[in-house]
């Protein structure tokens, strides 16, 4: 059974009542992001605990983040980890599904971040909170980019982790809508995993794509040096 806490180096997370516990994919997101020096106003997508806001926070001192979250239960636990952090003066919740939120036409962001549902074709699981989380169905690929472009700004970039079996997709939606490919890394599990899941950063402004490659474990619960060096500033030392 997942704790109702997870504890990082700089701050904790409740995760009793959210659907989706702290898992790799949103901690490897936070930690792989990247924003540059003129990044004020970042958006979080489906923030579920506000793991990726804490993380942004944590390390960009000069962003503001919205994050937004459709369930009620996760929304609120979410607030309650924001106003726990020592960063809660620039962190913002908002209980809304992204649809509704992205016709809004007031404000725009200079960075978008998040870890969205992917079992597109997937099995459902038997707790609505949860399938609501995790289905693709409860936020479609085309809505995700649809509302991505209608709210960064002019030189705005985003980052996603998704199933690398999504690429062909991910790719043809980002090309549609004027989003450039800046930063694909390819992630497995050990060396002789098969890839699994892609981080991507895509933005509005063009530069050299960055290809690179992650492995997350020489042996079982033994993360690799690149691993290591990159979550090194959030997880506990291992013991």
């Amino acid at each position: 059974m997942k704790s109702s806490y997870f504890q990082f180096q700089a701050f904790r997370v409740r995760q009793s009542h959210s659907a989706m516990k702290i898992g790799t994919d949103g901690v490897l997101l936070g930690a792989w992001a990247q924003l540059p020096e003129t990044c004020k106003t970042v958006l979080d997508i489906g923030t579920g605990t506000g793991l990726l806001s804490l993380m942004l926070a944590q390390r960009y001192a000069q962003i503001s983040l919205h994050a937004i979250e459709i369930d009620a239960a996760a929304a609120e636990e979410a607030q309650f980890n924001f106003e726990q952090s020592p960063w809660h003066e620039r962190l913002q919740l908002e209980q809304v599904d992204f649809v509704t939120f992205s016709a809004q036409k007031n404000r725009v962001f200079d960075h978008i971040v998040c870890n969205p549902p992917f079992y597109q074709n997937g099995y459902p699981i038997e707790n609505d909170q949860r399938n609501l989380a995790r289905n693709h169905s409860s936020l479609p690929l085309t809505d995700l980019f649809q509302g991505i472009a209608s709210l960064l700004s002019a030189a705005g970039s985003c980052s996603l982790v998704l199933p690398i079996t999504q690429e062909k997709d991910v790719m043809a939606l980002a090309q549609a809508h004027g989003l450039l490919l800046h930063r694909y890394t390819k992630v497995r599990g050990h060396a002789t995993a098969p890839f699994k899941r892609m981080l991507i950063e895509l933005g509005r402004v063009e530069q050299t794509t960055v290809f690179d490659e992650l492995t997350l474990e020489v042996t079982r619960h033994q993360r690799t040096p690149e691993h290591q060096a990159l979550v090194e500033a959030f997880y506990l030392p291992q013991t």
